[in-house]
Parts: C-alpha cells; structure tokens; sequence
C-alpha cells in the first residue's frame, strides 16, 4: 500500500464515522457490498472513481476531502458547543444542587 493509499483510507474511515455510517450502510449508499468497502478500508481493494465520487456523497464531503493528505483538525459548530455548553451546564447545576442538598440534611442532622 502506497502513502496515498494509506491517507484516503484514513480519509475515508474518518468521514464514514463522522457521518455516523457503518461500513455496511456506506456500502449500501453507495450501491457496493458491504466487502466491498471493508477491503477498500483494509486496503486489499483500490476504489474506482466513480466509487470515491460515492463515498464522497454519502459521507456528505468534497471527493477532494477523501484524497488529501491529512483529515483537517474539525471544528465544532456554534450550535453543537451551544449543546455542549447547556450539557456542562445541565451537570454542574445538577452537581451543585445535589451537593447542597446533602449539606442541608447534614446541618439538619
């Protein structure tokens, strides 16, 4: 296996599981076998264009995206650390409130 072999394989697993797909449902996407797109990611098979054009679409990413180098670092959206701030949030108040609850009955006892 080539280096560029290697950086699309890593590309591809990446995207897969960032858009929350098993290998089975990109097969399916895509109109392959599930082996198909195992022994692309293990590196046994080499994807046709067309099939990297594919996986491109049902991953939700540029076809270029899947062929560079490196995965770029991913950012996270205004709403998804809004969603993580409010589950931070959601936790340390339930903490908090816990904690004071059991200082009360402490003090009361």
């Amino acid at each position: 296996m080539n280096e560029n072999q290697a950086n699309f394989i890593q590309n591809m697993k990446f995207y897969r599981r960032q858009a929350g797909l098993t290998q089975a449902q990109l097969a399916e996407l895509c109109n392959v076998s599930n082996g198909t797109i195992g022994n692309i990611e293990c590196g046994m098979t080499k994807p046709s264009f067309d099939l990297i054009f594919a996986i491109a679409k049902a991953v939700s990413v540029p076809a270029s995206d899947l062929l560079r180098e490196t995965v770029r670092e991913t950012k996270l959206s205004v709403s998804q650390v809004e969603i993580v701030n409010e589950t931070i949030h959601s936790a340390v108040d339930a903490a908090v409130t816990k904690a004071l609850k059991d200082l009360k009955f402490r003090i009361e006892h």
